[in-house]
Parts: C-alpha cells; structure tokens; sequence
C-alpha cells in the first residue's frame, strides 16, 4: 500500500484536482470526498466534483453538499489529478474518465478493490474510508485540535460516513481508531446529534409510504432466513424520491428474528441495483462478486444489467442458497 506521504505530494504539485466516488454514493462516499473537498479548497487547490449521481436528501446538510449535482460528469481541461474515494473497481466510478490521461489516486477500504490507480491507498481495516480522508487531511496539515469553520466543516462529513458505514457503530468493522477519531472530532466541538437527526430522523413523508409499501410486501425466503424488500421500478419516481436513500429499508429485514441475509432490490432503466447485508457469517460479498459487484463480508451492493426484478431476485438466492449450504 502506499502512502499518505506520497499523495499528499501529488495533491500538494497539482494544479486542478476533480474528486469522485461509487455509482449511487451512500454516507461513506459523499462523506469522505465531502471531507477532502472542503480541505482543499481551504488549502487553495482548484478542486471540484465529477459525478453523474445527485446527493441523497438526508445528506444535503454536509458542507459543499450542493455541488454533487451531476453538472460536471468528467474531468475539465488541465485537470492533472483525480482522486477516486470508496469505490473499489473501475465500472463503479461515478465520473466518465474515458477521455481523461492523467493520474489516478483511488483510496478506500474495500477488500474487493483493483487497485486501478496510480497510487492506490487501500486500507480494509478502516472502517469507513471517512477514516482515511481524516487522516490524508492531518496528514495535508489541518490538525483537528481547534473549533475552526473548517474543521468543524470537515468534522461533519467524515462523522457522517463513519456513522453510516458502521450502522451507527454497532457493526463488527469499528476499531479502537474509529473511536479515536470521532473522540477527537466530538473534543473539537462536533454535534453529532445534531447529525444524527439530519441523518435519520428527518425523514419527508413520502419516505414514510415508501417504506410502508416496500415493508408491506417483504417475504422470507431460503427456510426463513433471507429477507427480501423490493422498490420496483416507478415507485420512487410516484413518490419523487429518486434521491432518496434506502440504506435504512434494508436494516429492517436484519432485524427480524432468525434472518441471517437482508436483500434490498431496485429496479431501475437498465436493470436491477441490490444491496446486501449480513448479520453474522454470510460473506455477501462473495454473493454481489459472482455478478460484477463487490463491497465488504457483511455488506455489499451489485448491479444485474438487462433482468427484471424477479430475475434479480431469484439469482442473488441461488448464489445465497450455495453460499449457505441450504
């Protein structure tokens, strides 16, 4: 792996610097670019957002937040670095890199990453990659010991993708180092309550029916324990949630009594995106690998192109079925 050092040299000697992250960003990966963004600009650098994904409502509170709005799906002119943050492959970047010949810096915590980049700064023992923002930002020369605009800025984001990727710390990926690190943001003056509830409790109400009906129709499968949810296609669109996130639709089938897999589906134009959660061993990142999608032991996403939802569904339980020895 190589090292903070090293990247702090290529952002220190670039000019123009784009960020990106994963298809569909969650906490973790708006958190963490959110977090790198707000410091450079802070250090002077001509940074900027590339995607072609719009920001969750629930994270429309976080610093420079509107700027993930889908206007810049590339890299501009004389841009001579990119940094690529919590997406471990390369057909997940949310950002059309085709044209673009300059280098790559890909950081994360995925054990499934490529290491596609130009340096690749893979950590799997961070919890979230907000951790690794955090520390490339020390490592940048914002020290964390002071109630600044700017840390407190910071703070914000990178709490947010260590609260989201962690289920609220209860998750078997949080270290002594991811408690080290919210310790310090909260010394700093962070409210992570006030965080919390922009996260999770400031929910519209169409949420509210958008879960009742995903809820309504959840079914057991493979001897009661997979739970499956489903948000087929059009749903979001009558409810105008298309930014909605659905991360917390998913952890309600966790939590039913003898459910080891939560299996969220969503059909979109070209296909269906799932999203996989395990509660003790199931490695469901083997599961979304088997159709091009990856992630973490317990949690993991995968895009199946060209099937309908019910196809989706009934290979994802076939891979399980094997997976569990059912």
């Amino acid at each position: 792996m190589s090292s903070l050092k090293e990247i702090k040299k290529e952002i220190l000697s670039a000019k123009r610097i784009g960020l990106s992250f994963h298809s569909s960003p969650d906490g973790d990966a708006i958190g963490s670019t959110l977090a790198l963004l707000n410091a450079l600009r802070y250090l002077k650098k001509d940074a900027y957002i590339i995607t072609r994904d719009v920001i969750s409502d629930n994270l429309s509170f976080l610093p420079l937040a509107n700027e993930v709005d889908k206007s810049i799906t590339e890299p501009r002119d004389n841009t001579d670095l990119v940094i690529i943050l919590d997406c471990g492959n390369v057909e997940r970047i949310s950002a059309d890199l085709r044209n673009y010949n300059g280098k790559i810096i890909n950081i994360d915590h995925h054990i499934s990453n490529e290491n596609y980049g130009f340096i690749n700064y893979v950590d799997i023992t961070a919890a979230a990659t907000c951790e690794l923002s955090y520390l490339l930002i020390k490592e940048l020369g914002i020290d964390f010991e002071s109630k600044t605009d700017i840390e407190i800025a910071i703070g914000k984001a990178v709490y947010t993708g260590i609260v989201t990727d962690t289920g609220s710390f209860r998750h078997s990926n949080v270290t002594s180092r991811t408690h080290d690190i919210v310790s310090n943001l909260i010394a700093i003056g962070l409210d992570n309550s006030k965080i919390h509830s922009n996260l999770f409790d400031n929910k519209p109400f169409e949420k509210v029916k958008l879960m009742g009906n995903v809820l309504s129709n959840i079914e057991l499968a493979l001897d009661n324990k997979v739970a499956v949810l489903q948000i087929p296609k059009g749903l979001l669109e009558e409810l105008n949630l298309q930014n909605a996130d659905t991360s917390d639709i998913i952890s309600v089938g966790l939590g039913i009594k003898g459910v080891e897999v939560s299996m969220l589906l969503k059909e979109v134009e070209d296909g269906v995106k799932g999203s996989l959660r395990s509660k003790n061993n199931v490695d469901v990142r083997k599961i979304a690998e088997i159709y091009g999608g990856g992630g973490h032991i317990k949690a993991a996403g995968v895009m199946q192109r060209g099937v309908d939802i019910r196809t989706a569904r009934n290979n994802l339980l076939d891979s399980l079925k094997k997976e569990m020895n059912l």
